[in-house]
């Protein structure tokens, strides 16, 4: 990175820092108090709302009340004068406006109450509106209060009476005061909002505005049956508003009604001194900004030099043979770092001379051992030369030691691989116990046994011929024995026996460790240490011994 380039982009990465902290910040101010006063408007608004229903049902259970008092014993005689068509008109009206005065009709609930009978009406102050079309309706109700609809200022309960009073049949019509229902949904919690009652299909039983009682296309959008309840923020009457919807759960259960309470609220009440809140934390965050920009560029030009200074001095320190001295005010933070560069520099020199010499040294050993890849052959024809002669001379024994030796070394040299298959492996052990029973015969009987699978697997050199050379040296110094050689696969892995049932002996725990600083031999050490740097953890020689039994030695190799 160039050191002009180091202002820009502490500025830059410190502004975005702050940015993103301001933006956090911000964001979950704004929704954790929206999120905080929605539940509180949602959880207030149904609560309000289930209390207005209540109270609604209240003032609708008086034409109950109203009723139960007509169709009381003590006015049977007087109802049953309003409703008798023999009788005159004049004694049937002052019949239905006595017993009008006898059950007490309150102005404040009641605009009207109306009898029909047949194709006579009696109606208390002449001033009803009956619907025909609600005769049908309150016919399949037959004995039961219903809502009928609204009729002017009146809120429409009707009710068909069908011989549940000594005979009577007619239709009781009860013109509740829309205005006292009005009142009690309005205002909302302090002058914030209101409330009205509303059908599904949209048609309006009460509002604060009369002029939309009774229509049904103004708020058709607003209640949704299956949605309900509901808390959503929508313009209304081109207000932008807060709207809450909840079933009238009592009133429509006890009077048939299939009506819902909203509530409109203010959004304005609500949020408008959040959204000005938030204005005035956009503004102070975005002024912290800037001064927080001004400060990182002044601390931006004061880091700059010093690392300025710092690149310059490290310029000098490139050339191993230039002194020079620190360019960087005393005390800086930076001088620690100019003087562990320095040492680290150093240490960088004395690792590059190291490596040279040791370049120098394989190149040596490299061209050594070419060298000796020249012996091996005249090895060979000096063993092939003396076979001749033993052959010449009839004599057999050295004639076998010679050629087993030959092929022993043939295998183990194999072209300086590091690798060969397990057959070659098991045949190089059969040269070198071909010798080994020239020079001590009838010492010990071999069994080798190899798993045909894994022949043409390839193996570490030369595995096999220190272990049975330690086997032989140690097991059979008093006696003969058996010589057990197993080669077989195991998963992904290939596991060379060598077993015999000679003297034994009590393992150590260090038996396969090998002390630091020593070289050369092929022991078990030696055998141990190849497969474990070849193959890793997990593979290597396991030893196991019994005092007269015998010994086992097991090799485990990968596949390779």
């Amino acid at each position: 990175m160039k050191l002009k380039h180091i202002s820009t982009k502490f500025i830059l990465s410190f502004v975005s820092i702050l940015t993103a902290v301001f933006s956090v910040l911000i964001a979950v101010f704004y929704v954790g108090f929206r999120i905080s006063m929605n539940g509180y408007i949602r959880r207030n608004s149904f609560s309000m709302q289930e209390e207005l229903d209540l109270a609604v049902t209240d003032v609708i259970n008086e034409s109950a009340y109203l009723y139960g008092r007509i169709a009381g014993s003590g006015n049977v005689e007087l109802l049953l004068t309003v409703a008798d068509e023999g009788a005159e008109r004049g004694e049937r009206e002052e019949s239905f406006n006595a017993l009008m005065r006898r059950v007490g009709v309150d102005p404040e609930y009641f605009d009207d109450v109306e009898f029909l009978l047949g194709e006579d009406r009696f109606s208390l102050h002449g001033s009803a509106a009956y619907i025909p079309e609600s005769y049908a309706v309150l016919e399949a109700h037959k004995n039961n209060l219903f809502y009928v609809g609204n009729a002017g200022k009146s809120l429409i309960l009707g009710l068909y009476s069908s011989g549940i009073v000594n005979g009577f049949e007619g239709v009781m019509l009860f013109y509740m005061s829309e205005a006292k229902i009005r009142e009690m949904c309005n205002p909302v919690s302090g002058g914030e909002g209101y409330s009205f009652i509303m059908r599904s299909d949209g048609y309006i039983v009460s509002h604060i505005d009369e002029t939309l009682v009774g229509k049904v296309i103004v708020y058709s959008d607003v209640y949704d049956p299956a949605a309900s309840p509901a808390y959503k923020t929508k313009t209304l009457d081109g207000v932008k508003s807060i709207v809450v919807t909840g079933k009238a759960e009592t009133l429509n259960s006890r009077y048939g009604f299939d009506s819902c309470i909203v509530s409109v609220l203010d959004y304005n009440y609500y949020f408008g001194e959040m959204d000005t809140t938030l204005a005035v934390v956009l503004c102070v965050s975005f002024a912290m900004l800037v001064v927080s920009v001004i400060l990182a560029i002044i601390r931006a030009n004061k880091l700059s030099r010093p690392m300025k200074l710092l690149s310059e001095s490290i310029s000098a320190t490139a050339e191993p043979t230039k002194s020079h001295a620190s360019v960087l005010p005393a005390g800086d933070e930076l001088v620690q770092l100019e003087r562990t560069y320095d040492d680290m520099m150093d240490r960088i020199y004395d690792l590059v001379e190291k490596n040279r010499e040791d370049m120098q040294l394989q190149r040596k050993l490299e061209l050594e051992s070419l060298q000796m890849q020249i012996n091996p052959h005249f090895l060979y024809n000096t063993l092939d030369a003396i076979s001749w002669m033993a052959r010449i001379k009839k004599q057999s024994e050295i004639d076998r030691l010679v050629m087993n030796l030959a092929r022993f070394f043939r295998l183990f040299l194999h072209g300086g691989d590091k690798f060969v298959k397990v057959s070659d492996e098991i045949e190089m052990v059969k040269s070198y116990l071909e010798i080994d029973a020239i020079r001590h015969p009838g010492r010990f009987t071999v069994h080798i046994d190899m798993e045909e699978a894994i022949a043409s697997e390839m193996t570490l050199k030369l595995i096999l011929q220190p272990i049975i050379e330690n086997s032989l040296k140690y097991a059979f110094d008093s006696g003969s024995g058996n010589l057990f050689i197993r080669a077989f696969s195991e998963g992904e892995d290939i596991l060379f026996e060598v077993e015999d049932d000679g003297s034994g002996f009590d393992v150590p725990g260090d038996i396969l460790a090998r002390p630091a600083g020593v070289e050369g031999g092929y022991g078990l050490k030696n055998v141990n240490e190849r497969i474990h740097l070849q193959y890793g953890d997990g593979y290597g020689l396991e030893v196991s011994s019994e005092k007269g039994k015998g010994t086992l030695v097991r090799a485990r190799l990968k596949k390779q």
